[in-house]
């Protein structure tokens, strides 16, 4: 399979790698050191574990947690091979242009479906927030039992929120992330 690099999204991936990393609670810096690595197309026969603790120094352990956040995110594969000189099974990493897009887009996707979820419910809902601590409530929270408004914290009278600009910054949002995706899916389909 050849690595398709012009087609990569370099800074989509580099910020998906980013949260990857932050989500798995990995080194964010050697995640993306070890990304540019794998994904490198003159690697085409893909980098062991002892290759890239030869080339960067870090610790095998660490390198083989980061490669499975990159394999269970559908980002990086594996072959197996042989070790040139022990004879003992070696299994090498890669990253294809087209791979990484597609789980680049994949994450777009779930993202967007997310803030869509979140612009419905700002939308089909009325809320309160308290002025003492700042929590807020739905309309059927607020008016609780005792159809009072009143914080179940502190007791404080609560005040009705105004989310207009809360729901045009997702709209803004979710037409970005659209327009992006449909940028991507261009790149990725019409080859």
């Amino acid at each position: 399979m050849e690595s398709s690099s012009k087609n990569y999204d370099v800074k989509g991936l580099e910020r998906f790698i980013e949260k990857l990393a932050e989500t798995s609670e990995v080194d964010v810096k050697k995640a993306l050191h070890i990304f540019k690595l794998i994904s490198d197309p003159s690697n085409k026969n893909g980098l062991s574990d002892e290759d890239l603790e030869e080339l960067t120094g870090y610790k095998q352990g660490e390198i083989r947690r980061i490669l499975r956040v990159f394999y269970d995110a559908r980002l990086a594969y594996y072959r197996k091979g042989k070790h040139p000189k022990l004879d003992t099974t070696r299994y090498y990493w890669r990253i294809e242009g087209d791979v990484a897009n597609s789980a680049l887009l994949r994450r777009k996707r779930e993202v967007l479906n997310k803030l869509k979820m979140k612009l419905e419910y700002e939308l089909n809902n009325t809320f309160y927030t308290c002025p003492n601590d700042n929590l807020r409530f739905t309309f059927s929270e607020a008016y609780g039992p005792d159809g009072e408004f009143r914080c179940p914290r502190c007791g404080a009278l609560l005040q009705p929120e105004d989310n207009t600009q809360l729901v045009e910054s997702l709209e803004k949002e979710i037409r970005r992330l659209e327009e992006e995706i449909a940028e991507d899916e261009k790149r990725l389909y019409s080859s």
